[in-house]
């Protein structure tokens, strides 16, 4: 079946056959048949299969009728929602140049372009408008863009438009469209959602199904190899390196991904571009164009390039990142093998993410080719082959010119000299291929089959036996090495940041980590033997993120190297101690009130030096009382009964400590607005707790004085002050402020 033969309009026939379109694509043929002309049509077509040519043929038979042209241009008569910006550009241009011969005006309003200027095209006029949900709702609600003429309406891959979340806007453009018009709906898949939107906004829909799941993508290789995920970076040039497409598409997951595989590429020579939702519109479309007219070689992008976009000559869709499902596999893979043409897609599948790839090619009906990536071997083998031919066919285009100068050079050199120079100068124009020693290591591994999932019915696993890790032996101190990392518990260290921060510093996976211990000051951790030395090579590099985290092998050796260091062992108190510590459980019995011992008052001169010998005889807790500690420290004043005593003129008097004769006397204010609690011993320079009495106090700011410890003749209502004499405190505000508070209060009472 030809075009001819369906009878389109003369101008669009002409389009046709300049553009060398002869037979119409099953979809195209579905559309244009009598009986659905003039209905709504719910379209189930896969990606690359003629669409936009098959609503274009629609809308021209549905508005230009019999006419060869369209007449002044006005309230658009057709509309195209798109869910890109890309892939909406792309729909006006292929509709500019198919309704070009009918006179037609299409334009085209997306986000990231100059707003002003779509609302200047829109007021003069326009047979079609091609935009994105977002920014002709935004037209909508400025008045700008006018749907009463409107007579025809497409929403192409109206399943990704509500994957993107654009269902408002979806039903506030049809809700203000003339309930009479024509709508198409075209979809890769008909969801639940799509079906609704249907069922709501179509009026006796025609459901057409214009490529069977078997038939899709028959023009496409799938291949797939498996690699170490460090490596995926080398996989992807040395496969770009082995197949040397004349285009090729990068898929990436992140934005940041592609950013860093793009330069990495045009750091190594490659002809790359990235494109991806973070770049302006103006950026994005000047990538593509690069990779259109042959300047570029490679684009990386994020999924925002999986929609639509007819990239002519891409050989190669390359999936650096494995897809989030099937569905967005067969539309990546639908930018390559269009038009008749071949092409090959392939995956990169990490070695721990292959069962789950192997699902994915099921749930996609794609039988997948798997083969080992190419080595840097193969690479340089393919280049001589390439080199050959390049060469030999230069050798055909000589004149006489080229010639002379190829007589002088041999006059001088060898020709295998000037051959070898030519080699090596077309070489070093080739990005060099890497090397990939983890894939290597991996593939040669058989993939171990875990069979058949065990039934909850089955014989329940022994207590504490261990449980391999995908398949590997778990690490263990036998075949582990220790490493230490300067962060511990006063840090907040936790083993769910600190195993991706051992990961990602010593090139390692989780099954390669063994137990983790966590200390006080520092984490110590086991490393697989067979990993060991790699990982201390790689932690040797200073992290520019975290400079400050120091990791380094752990110097002891033998088993248990890893547990926690002991502190110096107390020497063990001689056996007088041990009685001592007997002795005191009936002091303790007539201190809470029972009957005293009466072995315990045969020796009170040596009371307290027993004390003493049993408080030293074990470690001193943090809720010792003061005193406890100053004699486990092995002070040997007596405490003192009452270390605070009531004194004249609402004062208390207290020695430091509550040890008879030990230091000054310190004194506190128990008058009105003063604190009734005692004050808590200083610690001072010699750390036992108690003031050094033969040290004053430091000043606390140039021209200070010591204070004393006891100001001697003061007299209630008084306050001292540090400030030497005649110069004023920074605090005697306050002071003064005070006394004069105390001084109402006490006027009041």
């Amino acid at each position: 079946m030809n075009f001819s033969d369906l009878q389109p309009s003369a101008p669009l026939l002409r389009s046709l056959t300049r553009r060398g379109y002869e037979q119409p694509t099953p979809v195209q043929a579905l559309i244009l048949q009598p009986e659905n002309l003039r209905r709504d049509l719910l379209v189930s077509a896969q990606t690359g299969s003629g669409k936009t040519i098959a609503f274009g043929l629609a809308l021209a038979a549905e508005l230009l009728e019999d006419r060869e042209s369209f007449g002044p241009a006005a309230a658009p008569l057709g509309l195209v929602i798109a869910p890109t910006r890309e892939l909406a550009l792309q729909v006006q241009r292929e509709l500019s140049w198919l309704l070009a011969d009918a006179h037609a005006v299409v334009r085209a309003c997306v986000g990231g372009m100059d707003v002003r200027r779509e609302q200047r095209e829109l007021a003069a006029g326009a047979h079609f408008v091609v935009g994105t949900p977002g920014r002709l709702c935004d037209h909508l609600e400025h008045k700008k863009l006018n749907l009463s003429q409107l007579r025809a309406l497409v929403l192409d891959e109206a399943d990704e438009m509500l994957d993107m979340g654009f269902r408002e806007e979806l039903e506030r453009i049809l809700r203000d469209a003339p309930a009479d018009r024509r709508t198409l709906l075209f979809s890769a898949t008909i969801p639940k959602g799509i079906a609704e939107l249907a069922g709501k906004y179509q009026r006796d829909a025609v459901r057409l199904a214009a490529n069977p799941p078997e038939e899709a993508h028959q023009d496409i290789e799938y291949r797939a190899h498996a690699i170490a995920w460090r490596e995926r970076e080398h996989a992807v040039v040395n496969t770009l390196r082995h197949l040397e497409p004349r285009g090729a598409l990068v898929f990436c997951a992140t934005r940041d991904g592609v950013t860093h595989l793009q330069a990495s590429l045009a750091e190594r020579g490659f002809q790359a571009v990235g494109i991806s939702g973070e770049l302006t519109q103006a950026e994005r479309v000047r990538a593509l164009k690069a990779l259109r007219d042959g300047q570029a070689r490679v684009l990386v992008a994020t999924d925002v390039a999986a929609r639509g976009l007819d990239l002519p000559a891409l050989e190669l869709v390359l999936h650096a990142d494995l897809p989030r499902d099937a569905q967005v596999l067969q539309h990546r893979s639908g930018r390559t093998g269009r038009a008749g043409h071949k092409g090959v897609a392939l995956v990169l599948v990490p070695f721990s993410k292959r069962r789950e790839a192997e699902r994915m090619f099921k749930a996609a009906s794609i039988e997948m080719k798997w083969s080992p990536v190419a080595t840097a071997e193969q690479v340089r083998a393919v280049d001589q082959e390439r080199l050959v031919r390049e060469i030999a066919s230069v050798c055909e285009e000589l004149n006489e010119e080229d010639l002379a100068v190829a007589r002088q050079l041999l006059a001088d050199h060898s020709p295998e000299r000037l051959v070898s120079a030519l080699v090596r100068q077309h070489r070093s124009r080739l990005p060099a291929p890497e090397e990939l020693p983890e894939t290597m290591a991996g593939a040669s591994k058989p993939m171990r089959d875990k069979g058949p999932r065990r039934e909850l019915s089955g014989p329940p696993r022994a207590s504490g036996a261990p449980t391999p890790r995908g398949g590997r032996a778990r690490v263990e101190e036998e075949n582990g090495v220790w490493f230490r990392l300067n962060v511990g518990r006063s840090a907040n260290a936790d083993p769910r940041w600190l195993v991706p921060l051992i990961c990602r510093r010593g090139k390692v996976v989780k099954a390669e980590i063994g137990r983790i211990q966590i200390l006080n000051s520092e984490t110590r951790f086991l490393i697989a033997e067979e990993s060991a030395g790699r990982f201390a090579a790689a932690v040797r590099l200073v992290d520019k993120h975290d400079p400050s985290i120091r990791i380094e092998q752990v110097r002891t050796t033998g088993r248990g190297a890893g547990r926690r260091e002991q502190a110096p062992s107390v020497p063990r108190p001689p056996p007088r101690a041990e009685e001592a510590a007997a002795e005191l459980a009936p002091a303790r019995q007539r201190k809470s009130g029972s009957r005293p011992d009466a072995d315990a008052d045969e020796r009170p001169e040596s009371k307290g030096r027993v004390r003493r010998e049993a408080q030293s005889a074990r470690p001193v807790p943090k809720t010792q009382p003061f005193s406890k500690a100053r004699a486990a420290a092995g002070d040997s004043r007596e405490p003192a009964e009452r270390p605070w005593k009531r004194a004249a003129g609402g004062y208390r008097v207290a020695r430091p400590g509550g040890f008879k004769g030990a230091g000054e006397l310190r004194v506190t204010r128990t008058g009105a607005g003063a604190s009734q609690a005692p004050a808590r011993p200083r610690r001072d320079e010699d750390g036992a707790g108690r003031p050094r009495a033969d040290k004053a106090q430091a000043p606390k700011r140039p021209g200070d004085k010591p204070a004393a410890r006891v100001d001697a003749g003061r007299r209630p209502g008084e306050w001292r002050t540090h400030r030497a004499a005649g110069s004023k405190g920074w605090n005697e505000g306050k002071k003064d402020r005070a006394r004069l508070g105390a001084g109402k209060r006490k006027a009041r009472s």
